[in-house]
């Protein structure tokens, strides 16, 4: 399973050079973040993700569509993420995912035997075994469920995670265009920057491939191409609160869903605030994501810091606003969330 060490000291950015680094989106790993958000949830989904996932469990539903039990396990057992030989480097800028499924169909059995025993060193699990036992039928399996998850759970939403993709990749294209990789790596959300950087430095790969996911809020997905010249890495794009859809005319903007504890308490906008800081981001960008004015923004967050759930701290020329332990215990406690950050 995927694995990177701590924040990089920006001594490896500095020598990467700008074709080093492409950006490229992609169906398939899109397709894995959904059902590692399905997996991870088997009750309501988190905010934004609440109304897609009803959605989906019903379209899966009514289409007869299910996770195969083996893949569940795999997320379970990686902690979100997947073992790199189920993941392909995109081979172009826009996502196809026929050709993604051909090059998984095409993956080794031994080089998924290899990864499994180096996974689970002290034996494969028995939920795990059909897969460990014949690789080549189950991923066979996969690559015949994949595209009838896409058409039941995905394809509804197809624009809009263009829209929100394609966004996404055109300005951190100008970054890397004008600012360089550096810069690239470092406005990346959360950990993912340091991460970009230590799996090209480790891998010892010639390029890197970052794709950006909608679905992408969860433990980040790796792989390299099997000739190890080029290695691939997920990040969570800005945004993906364009999946919570537009708010009915007829209920106010900060009138609470029904059932949303949260929101309940402090308002719909606020819990929003609160649920987005779950990882540190700054006003900007929180706005962007919620949809919502910067001073709107700005003045939830000064009443979060001011009530000790939110604080705020400087990295670089950036200021970042998080959880403070009381925050992520409220979080917790209403939204029973897994995934959440650790109350210190």
């Amino acid at each position: 399973m995927s694995e990177f060490p701590p924040r990089s000291t920006g001594s490896e950015t500095s020598r990467i050079g700008p074709g080093a680094i492409r950006i490229a989106s992609s169906r398939l790993w899109e397709i894995y973040g959904s059902i590692g958000l399905l997996t991870a949830h088997r009750g309501l989904g988190p905010w934004p993700y609440a109304n897609w996932d009803k959605a989906a469990r019903r379209s899966l539903s009514r289409s007869e569509v299910t996770i195969p039990g083996w893949l569940v396990q795999l997320y379970r057992a990686g902690g979100g993420t997947l073992p790199s030989f189920l993941l392909t480097v995109p081979a172009s800028d826009e996502a196809n995912l026929d050709e993604e499924l051909a090059s998984l169909g095409a993956v080794c059995p031994a080089r998924a035997r290899a990864e499994l025993e180096e996974s689970f060193p002290q034996g494969v699990p028995a939920e795990l075994r059909p897969l460990y036992a014949d690789p080549a039928a189950r991923i066979a399996e996969l690559v015949a469920f994949l595209p009838e998850y896409w058409r039941a759970a995905l394809a509804p939403y197809a624009a809009t995670l263009r829209a929100a993709t394609e966004e996404d990749l055109l300005f951190r294209s100008r970054t890397l265009a004008t600012q360089g990789p550096e810069a690239l790596l470092g406005e990346l959300p959360g950990a993912a920057g340091a991460a970009a950087s230590e799996a090209l430095t480790a891998a010892g790969a010639a390029r890197l491939v970052l794709v950006p996911l909608l679905f992408g809020r969860g433990a980040p997905f790796s792989t390299a191409s099997p000739d190890g010249s080029a290695a691939a890495l997920s990040y969570p794009v800005e945004g993906s609160a364009v999946l919570v859809g537009q708010t009915p005319p007829e209920r106010p903007a900060d009138v609470p869903v029904r059932g949303d504890r949260l929101e309940i308490l402090i308002g719909r906008s606020r819990a929003g605030v609160v649920r987005g800081i779950a990882a540190p981001t700054t006003t900007s960008d929180l706005a962007a994501a919620l949809g919502l004015a910067p001073s709107t923004v700005s003045q939830h967050l000064t009443a979060l810091v001011a009530a000790g759930v939110a604080r705020r701290r400087r990295e670089g020329v950036r200021v970042l606003y998080e959880l403070d332990r009381p925050g992520v215990v409220l979080l917790r406690h209403m939204d029973g969330a897994r995934g959440m950050p650790t109350a210190h």
